[in-house]
């Protein structure tokens, strides 16, 4: 069905964002920008998510809602990442209200970025060109590197410069995979490209170009994304950038690693190959093993968090490189692990940025007893904890039950018992690990004696705690609920 309602999901933050950007360029309006500045974007983030929300309806009924001209597409198959990206954003927008302390971008300049970036994800997880995708990974990975540098220390421009030098080499990457795919087909729209035969037929013929592209794909978004051995950016980028865009960034990995899937699993279905199964699984693997036991070693919260998220990034995209031919349910066991995983991680780097906003210290060794003075970031910090451990009644612990689960059926399936067995043991092993580096690090930044002398009057404002708390209980509601996310994500099928 022709909608403009995908084409509005992006002018609304774009257009919003632009007339902050012009607070900044006239005199007398620079006093109104610097005093309503996290109100216009509060107000922007919730009109931003007006589109979003309007089309659940419509998809939830199984109807697609389509821009065609652009190669926009809302469906069952995006929408709750769509919904979950704007709810997240508005969240993380109450938490800038009480936590922002402004940096080297104006404040104006700074809510441009930010609705850009906003832009950006919801471009991602609405495109289904090929092009439109690279357009919207190159400016999500520009924002956020500006959004980097927007701490006024040393480190920051240091961890940008970085995190600017590795994505520019992935974008080489990704599209190089793009244009591959273009010249020897002619076709850029992903759905086009599946339905017909005279299209495809080009990569099938020629398996080696299709692998090649494959690993293209894999190489650039995975160093956007920052899964490992492309990571080198991430554990410098969450230390140097400020607290808020930390928890503005913990979002994209949704966005990111769904436009991964987005690329891969059409390929897939028009030559399903083991060695792109290979590709995907053994990067997400070598993700959650290198990512959790980095964290396990960490003193530094925010590096630990950094490496928390390979981690986790590893499972989502395993997860969701789960493929068959002859059905989907990776994407909804992947999209379900994704995002209530995004949920939990969000909530914890916020309560990590209450505890640097009160201490300015990250250093878990000075830190200890905050508990009496920070409850409710505490209670916050532990529920969600829970969750991307996997502990009951948590959203996590239904995610990690899915996981586990599709897992041992895909290995069965296409292996045998012993090999399903023994995957299952090492992917509860890896959370293993995570739950003991979570849970000592709330010992070590709640409970135990501290170390250095801070003086902690008692929790953050509201505006603060309050998105956390709502965070750490949404990840309770799903985990007694899951039906309320799962019935949203439903596959949409394209005949090969």
């Amino acid at each position: 069905m022709y909608s403009l309602l995908p084409l509005l999901t992006l002018i609304v933050p774009f257009f919003s964002g632009t007339l902050c950007l012009f607070t900044c360029l006239f005199k007398f309006l620079e006093e109104f920008s610097r005093k309503m500045s996290k109100i216009l974007l509060l107000i922007s983030a919730a009109l931003s998510s007006a589109a979003p929300l309007a089309m659940i309806p419509y998809c939830a009924a199984g109807e697609v809602l389509e821009t065609a001209e652009l190669g926009l597409r809302a469906d069952s198959s995006n929408i709750a990442a769509l919904a979950s990206t704007a709810i997240l954003f508005i969240l993380v927008s109450i938490y800038n209200m009480g936590a922002e302390r402004g940096g080297r971008l104006k404040p104006g300049v700074y809510n441009f970025f930010l609705l850009l970036l906003l832009c950006c994800m919801f471009g991602l997880l609405l495109s289904y060109d090929l092009f439109g995708i690279f357009l919207f990974v190159e400016l999500l990975i520009g924002v956020s590197i500006i959004l980097v540098a927007h701490n006024p220390i040393k480190a920051s421009t240091e961890a940008a410069f970085k995190y600017l030098i590795i994505t520019a080499i992935s974008a080489l990457f990704v599209l190089i995979g793009v244009l591959a795919i273009y010249i020897f087909t002619g076709e850029s729209n992903l759905l086009q490209l599946v339905s017909l035969p005279e299209k495809h037929i080009v990569l099938v013929k020629n398996p080696r170009l299709l692998m090649f592209v494959v690993a293209c794909f894999i190489i650039g978004l995975g160093a956007d994304i920052g899964l490992a051995p492309f990571h080198g950016w991430l554990p410098d980028c969450v230390p140097a950038s400020t607290i808020i865009v930390n928890g503005f960034t913990s979002i994209e990995p949704i966005p990111l690693i769904l436009a991964l899937y987005k690329l891969v699993d059409p390929l897939y279905r028009i030559y399903p190959s083991s060695v792109i199964l290979v590709l995907m699984l053994g990067t997400g693997l070598i993700s959650m093993i290198f990512g959790a036991l980095m964290a396990y070693s960490q003193k530094d919260f925010f590096r630990m968090f950094a490496y928390c998220s390979i981690d986790e990034y590893g499972h989502s995209l395993f997860a969701l490189s789960l493929l068959s031919p002859q059905e989907a349910q990776s994407l909804i066991i992947g999209q379900f692990y994704l995002i209530t995983g995004t949920i939990a991680k969000t909530g914890l780097i916020l309560s990590l940025g209450s505890v640097y906003f009160n201490t300015n210290c990250s250093d878990m060794d000075s830190l200890g007893g905050l508990v009496e003075k920070m409850s409710k970031t505490a209670l916050s910090y532990i529920i969600c904890a829970f969750s991307l451990t996997g502990i009951p009644p948590m959203g996590g612990f239904h995610a990690k039950l899915l996981f586990y689960s599709a897992s041992y059926k895909f290995f069965n399936n296409n292996g045998n018992l012993t090999l399903a067995i023994l995957m299952v043991i090492l992917l509860v092993c890896i959370s293993l690990i995570s739950f003991i580096f979570l849970i000592r690090s709330f010992n070590r930044i709640f409970l135990g004696r501290r170390q250095a002398n801070f003086d902690v009057k008692g929790d953050v404002p509201i505006l603060m705690w309050l998105p956390a708390i709502i965070l750490s209980a949404a990840t309770l509601i799903l985990g007694l609920r899951p039906e309320l996310l799962l019935r949203f994500i439903r596959p949409v099928y394209f005949s090969v």
